[in-house]
């Protein structure tokens, strides 16, 4: 359903729509400036080998292109995979199950202009190098990630020291293993909206920049919105989120995490369930650590982005996050969520979920 949305939206034709401001029609945030392959060439990938002709290493590594996709499956990385700048990658135009990348990194560091909707990004530790992330965009500018699902990160889940006009929007960030941290972005400003964010120990995410964090639902946390120490400081607009504890919380209020009174923060309609007995029933908790408090949101665009009470952000993020349709990684990430705080664990390798294909799940 995503993919002919999106097609008729225009995303797959978006070098013939320059006249949008959007990256494509209902991007939000800060990353929906990214003009992605707008006016550049087209390039199908028609298989799932790591390299050659036809392959998604082959369609990346040239800019101005729109990619989409003839066949699903994974792709089974040998190496970490650098993307160039100016790429609209529309994972949605794969066949059922779906696109994915395992195995190992996936970089946009130090590139623009990067749409990518409807992929899966699936690190574990079958990347021998424990250092890289499952998608990297370190110093990068102009991106916007939609719809898509990440698991098994071994430094972060999603990295971006440096990044520029982040957005990471209705997506499902799962099971980082090693570090067990979810997402880290520095410099900004980033946009953080209707993502679901499962079992991590930490960096849910870490925001050492400008934030948007809007929408969006987190279970089974150990430290969630966190700031840490920034060296710096920044403003954080924190609207309708909904924190559920799980089975690893140690600490309900870790919700918001080492937040300093050199934060400034505009907190309003999140809810915090810490009863962990299976039913959805959370109360207000918008103190954030010892921020400075905002009374109204740093930026101008953050209200009317909201969607959802966080109530309502529960049901339609459990729905529509993600990467469609869900595979086993994410079915399992949404079951767990849907246990309401009996269910869940921080994982320490992919293999440990007892999910098929040695814990990355089968498309």
């Amino acid at each position: 359903m995503l993919a002919s949305l999106l097609v008729n939206l225009g995303l797959v034709t978006l070098a013939a729509s320059p006249i949008s401001a959007l990256a494509f029609p209902g991007a939000v945030g800060f990353g929906s400036i990214a003009t992605g392959g707008t006016g550049g060439t087209s390039y199908v990938v028609t298989n799932l080998n790591d390299s050659g002709s036809g392959s998604f290493r082959d369609a990346v590594s040239e800019s101005n292109r729109i990619i989409t996709f003839a066949v699903s499956g994974y792709i089974v990385l040998e190496s970490a995979v650098s993307l160039s700048s100016d790429l609209t990658i529309n994972g949605t135009t794969a066949p059922s199950p779906g696109i994915g990348v395992m195995a190992g990194e996936v970089s946009a560091s130090d590139q623009s202009n990067i749409i990518i909707v409807g992929m899966r990004f699936r690190q574990g530790s079958d990347d021998p190098d424990t250092g890289k992330s499952a998608f990297n965009m370190g110093d990068a500018a102009n991106v916007i990630l939609d719809h898509c699902s990440f698991a098994y990160g071994q430094w972060d889940t999603v990295d971006a020291v440096g990044a520029v006009n982040i957005t990471l929007s209705n997506s499902i960030i799962a099971f980082p293993i090693y570090q067990q941290f979810g997402a880290h972005v520095e410099t900004g400003p980033a946009t953080y909206f209707g993502n679901l964010w499962v079992s991590a120990h930490n960096r849910q995410p870490l925001a050492k920049s400008n934030t948007q964090y809007i929408n969006n639902v987190i279970y089974n946390y150990q430290a969630a919105y966190t700031t840490a120490d920034t060296s710096g400081s920044f403003y954080h607009d924190i609207i309708n989120n909904y924190f559920i504890t799980g089975p690893s919380t140690s600490s309900a209020s870790d919700r918001y995490y080492q937040i300093q009174s050199n934060q400034y923060a505009y907190a309003s309609g999140n809810y915090g369930d810490a009863t962990n007995d299976g039913v959805l029933n959370g109360a207000q908790e918008n103190e954030i650590g010892s921020a400075t408090v905002l009374s109204s949101p740093w930026s101008s665009t953050s209200t009317s982005m909201v969607k959802w009470t966080a109530a309502e952000a529960v049901t339609n993020v459990l729905a529509s996050a993600g990467a469609l349709p869900h595979d086993q990684v994410d079915a399992l990430a949404i079951t767990q969520v849907q246990s309401y705080g009996t269910q869940g664990e921080l994982y320490g390798d992919q293999s440990d979920t007892g999910l098929s294909n040695g814990g990355y799940g089968t498309l």
